[in-house]
């Protein structure tokens, strides 16, 4: 009888704090009040062209016409940018820093890969590029063609 009355107080006990211990739960709160600014991103975008104006040049099969086109970030996060070219009459075909030449469609070539990346810690924050157009074998030689190349910024997350 003595063995079944402690066997029960017991288990009485481990019920009575088991479920205490199960069921604690803290709560910890911190706060702060502070204050602080936020610089804006800038960026620029400049470009210069083999030949003078704002148009390309280029012939069926024969020469080509370049541009330059130099990124700058002003940014403190990395940031990837898109490369958009449109307005190209059909037949011309661009090629970004001698990669390959690349055919739009309807007119319109977006440009976007690993190299259109500019990093926070990179040293100058600039990226230069070499767009080069050319017309395809065939096709209608170009004169005076203006074009429209924009350059969208995003921050990489």
């Amino acid at each position: 009888m003595k063995i079944k009355i402690i066997k029960l107080l017991i288990l009485i006990f481990i019920l009575t704090f088991g479920f205490y211990t199960v069921h604690t739960f803290a709560l910890y709160r911190d706060s702060k009040i502070s204050s602080g600014s936020i610089e804006t991103a800038t960026w620029s975008v400049t470009r210069s062209q083999s030949q003078s104006g704002d148009s390309i040049d280029v012939i069926s099969g024969g020469a080509t016409d370049t541009y330059s086109l130099t990124v700058q970030s002003n940014s403190e996060v990395d940031v990837k940018y898109k490369i958009i070219i449109s307005n190209l009459p059909t037949g011309i075909e661009v090629d970004l820093d001698n990669t390959g030449y690349l055919i739009p469609s309807n007119g319109s070539l977006t440009i976007q890969n690993n190299n259109t990346v500019i990093n926070y810690n990179d040293v100058n924050k600039t990226k230069t590029h070499t767009l080069t157009f050319r017309a395809v074998s065939g096709t209608e030689s170009v004169l005076n063609q203006e074009i429209d190349i924009d350059v969208e910024f995003s921050q990489v997350v």
